[in-house]
């Protein structure tokens, strides 16, 4: 109850950018056919879920409570399972797809040129879905240190609670295992106020599971580590990660989501290093570290909140450009207005909805603003439906249309909350403008589902 009413005040402090937003959704919305019924299932990417699950319940009570309930028999019931993004985009192409349990599915990643041929060849036919950003927001560096203290100043004596400074050199150490210990000297480096930096082990956690976070993660330390450390991100050679360098020509960034255990395991056996510890989805990793002190790991942030974890402060790309800080790398937290900061930053530079540039993410983006570890989170959704077989009925297809379209537009000021603290960042409008226009292309038996 005291979440709800957390979520509640949330919604109507954003009702001024919720009257600008439904704007965009066009003068007609969407219509559902009386008597429609069913499950709107979806699955996938665990960033998004408790964005996913909030809006859910708000649409069903506030927005559509006459087509949309909890009971499949006499209403819509939309239902999320997560699972991560690689589950997602199985089950896209899997025996369930167009499904009532397999409507859309979720996922943070980036879709390789082997995604696409087999989702082609599993729908019989090339580009027959749209890929469409629903939301972002900010991955943390979750740390749990108990008792972490720092000096009140360099030359105090008195110490108050400290939060962790990074950066992409010290993450990647970490994470392959050349830096194994707290007190590391790279560590101290960047935190000299920080006084009980011990000699303890750095359990780093990680997902067991096919993930987008671990890729928008990882994606982040291939652009921020230095040029030595080749080997610690999913991006080769630190090219600039645009539409142009996706010719796939070598040093050229290859999009996968292997898990992090598999991914640094030779590195860090190499490096006298302990295994990662895996979790399932983001809240399973979240939960392994607030059951571990000593440990650090990476969770959209709402998960961070929700599990009491705190984040640390990520070095920016930018320099300060001015005062007694000048040419000085500065820091950030994770946050909704840091995390929405690296979206404007990035957007006149990669579009989120642009196949061209395989929905690359807004890591590491210009700004002394601007929040390093930054996702979108897209949905997969078919566009060719038909009646009298095993596809999800119209009265479904319309009520997934309907509350992706209020999603992307009213929606965006819907944003989940835990604790006070927004977990989430709105789409840029021009890629929402796109994806309300991408819904218009979504037929049933032939016919447009929103003309």
């Amino acid at each position: 109850m005291r979440n709800l009413t957390k979520f509640m005040t949330s919604l109507l402090a954003g009702l001024v950018l919720a009257t600008t937003l439904a704007g965009t959704a066009g003068a007609t919305a969407p219509t559902i056919d009386d008597g429609a019924k069913g499950k709107i299932t979806g699955s996938g990417a665990t960033f998004p879920w408790n964005q996913y699950t909030k809006w859910f319940e708000y649409y069903r009570n506030y927005v559509n409570p006459s087509k949309f309930g909890t009971s499949s028999a006499s209403k819509l019931v939309l239902d999320y399972t997560g699972g991560g993004s690689g589950a997602g985009v199985t089950n896209f192409k899997g025996s369930d797809r167009k499904k009532e349990t397999q409507m859309f599915s979720g996922n943070d990643g980036v879709l390789s040129s082997s995604d696409r041929t087999a989702i082609d060849t599993a729908l019989g036919v090339a580009n027959d879905y749209i890929v469409i950003p629903m939301t972002a927001g900010p991955i943390s560096v979750a740390y749990r240190f108990d008792g972490l203290k720092q000096k009140v100043s360099a030359s105090s004596k008195k110490t108050t609670s400290a939060t962790l400074r990074l950066n992409g050199e010290v993450l990647c150490g970490i994470y392959t295992g050349s830096i194994k210990k707290w007190n590391d000297a790279k560590i101290k480096a960047l935190n000299p106020l920080i006084t009980n930096l011990t000699e303890t082990d750095i359990i780093v956690n990680g997902r067991s599971d096919s993930s987008g976070t671990t890729f928008i993660f990882a994606s982040y330390l291939g652009k921020s580590a230095t040029a030595a450390q080749k080997n610690c991100g999913y991006e080769s050679n630190f090219v600039s990660n645009t539409s142009t360098t996706f010719s796939g020509t070598a040093g050229t960034f290859t999009p996968v989501k292997t898990q992090p255990g598999t991914y640094f395991g030779a590195m860090r056996t190499a490096n006298g290093a302990a295994a990662i510890v895996g979790g399932d989805g983001n809240a399973g990793v979240a939960a392994n570290i607030a059951g571990s002190n000593f440990s650090i790991g990476y969770v959209e942030l709402s998960y961070a909140v929700a599990n009491d974890l705190k984040s640390a402060a990520i070095e920016t790309k930018s320099k300060f450009t001015s005062g007694a800080n000048k040419n000085k790398f500065n820091y950030v937290l994770p946050s909704a207005t840091t995390a929405a900061a690296a979206l404007a930053a990035a957007v006149s530079v990669e579009d989120p909805i642009n196949p061209s540039t395989s929905f690359v993410q807004p890591v590491f983006a210009a700004g002394t603003g601007s929040y390093g570890i930054v996702g979108y989170s897209w949905l997969m959704v078919y566009k060719t439906w038909v009646s009298g077989g095993t596809d999800a009925t119209k009265g479904q297809v319309q009520g997934l249309v309907a509350f992706l379209n209020w999603a992307l537009t009213t929606g965006q000021s819907k944003l989940y909350t835990s604790d006070g603290v927004q977990g989430y960042a709105p789409i840029p409008s021009a890629a929402r403008t796109t994806a309300v226009s991408y819904l218009h292309t979504i037929t049933y038996d032939g016919t447009a589902v929103w003309p």
